[in-house]
């Protein structure tokens, strides 16, 4: 681990943002030589923590079945605990890692918060708006969140762009730091399967589709292009839908698809546990979604040196080279399924071992260094603009 001259350490808060995301970026940190504290809950993973990560229990319980007010209750708890923590120390910089949720309350009021009692107060910016819940409040709240803070960080150069376009942010005071990816634990050469042989003898491919399942990551489409493909294939759907309408409407389209023996969704939470066989023993991950900027699957897909189908949104096509996928046209099921047709007579062709070296280029204790310039002590901090 490097040693670092620190004047201020970090204070890291998620706000129980994604497990995966909240244990690599406090790990990659503290790789990479700072100090740090993170803000934890009873659900944080302590045991694949850094022994060096320091953390304090302000988030408490979160267990799913306690009652709606118990649910109030402690979150108010959390908010006076967490403020009067920072406010009575004063030492830190504090690094908001997750989503600003409620935006008024997490946003504006937590945010405004920092901005007076921390040394500094930087925001990581993983969407301009909350998936399909783009009215024009939340993009006035989120404005205002924006511009309140010290600094801003993002995974990739076009949400930089936009934040300076769309919020009026000033330039230098958004830095891009590429999403990162945990290190495998066993770096040796590892066996991954080939497609399957079918009971024809077609290969049988098999597929990964992982995460929240939500509208915008076009699970329609993939479906309607599952419809139209020549060859035999698995479809495993690892992920749950907190919508009602898209689950009925999902689920009628499995049950009248003519491959619907070979579509397999449980509509459940995947534990981490499940993860590694999941990305392992998959030939491909399919992304079709309708637009986002980054993607942690991606990254994840990458980890395991799984192949690609994605479609061309964000910043995909950086990343999803014809070592790596195929890219195709957003929301047109043709597309996806000339996407698919073409990975399928290459799939044995691709080094799964390449894409994993790939892969490693972005660990977090390589991509943490571009932080570098904005825990600096010796940046102005009053170069902020007024929020509006």
């Amino acid at each position: 681990m490097k040693v670092l001259h620190q004047d201020w350490p970090v204070l890291i808060v998620s706000h129980g943002y994604e497990n995966i995301y909240e244990r690599g970026f406090c790990n990659g940190l503290v790789d990479f030589g700072y100090e740090s504290l993170l803000v934890s809950s009873d659900r944080t993973d302590y045991a694949g923590l850094r022994p060096a990560l320091k953390w304090i229990n302000l988030r408490g319980s979160q267990d799913e079945s306690r009652p709606k007010w118990l649910k109030v209750a402690n979150i108010l708890w959390y908010y006076a605990r967490l403020m009067s923590f920072v406010a009575l120390r004063r030492r830190y910089i504090v690094h908001s890692i997750g989503l600003i949720d409620p935006a008024l309350l997490c946003g504006v009021f937590l945010g405004s918060w920092f901005r007076v009692f921390a040394r500094r107060y930087v925001m990581t910016v993983h969407d301009l708006l909350p998936h399909d819940r783009e009215t024009r409040w939340n993009e006035h709240l989120y404005g205002i969140s924006f511009r309140m803070t010290d600094f801003l960080v993002v995974h990739t150069v076009k949400m930089r762009d936009d934040l300076i376009r769309r919020y009026r942010v000033r330039p230098e005071r958004v830095y891009v730091m590429e999403h990162g990816l945990e290190p495998m634990a066993d770096k040796r050469a590892r066996a991954f399967p080939a497609p399957v042989q079918a009971a024809d003898g077609a290969r049988r491919l098999h597929l990964l589709f992982f995460g929240k399942v939500m509208r915008y990551k076009g699970v329609d489409v993939l479906l309607d292009a599952l419809a139209r493909v020549s060859f035999p294939f698995e479809l495993v759907i690892a992920g749950k839908s907190s919508s009602g309408d898209l689950t009925k409407e999902l689920r009628e389209r499995i049950a009248a698809h003519p491959h619907a023996s070979s579509i397999h969704w449980d509509n459940e939470y995947v534990p981490e546990s499940e993860l590694d066989g999941l990305f392992t023993n998959a030939n491909a991950l399919v992304l079709p979604y309708r637009k986002i900027d980054q993607s942690g699957v991606l990254f994840q897909a990458l980890r395991f040196g799984l192949p690609i189908v994605a479609t061309r949104v964000g910043t995909f096509s950086n990343y999803v080279k014809d070592s790596i996928g195929e890219l195709c046209e957003v929301d047109d099921a043709g597309a996806f399924a000339q996407g698919l047709e073409r990975l399928y007579a290459r799939v044995e062709t691709l080094d799964r071992t390449r894409i994993a070296a790939f892969g490693a280029t972005f660990e977090w204790q390589r991509t943490v260094a571009a932080l570098g310039a904005v825990y600096d002590r010796n940046r102005d901090r009053d170069s902020r603009s007024v929020p509006a």
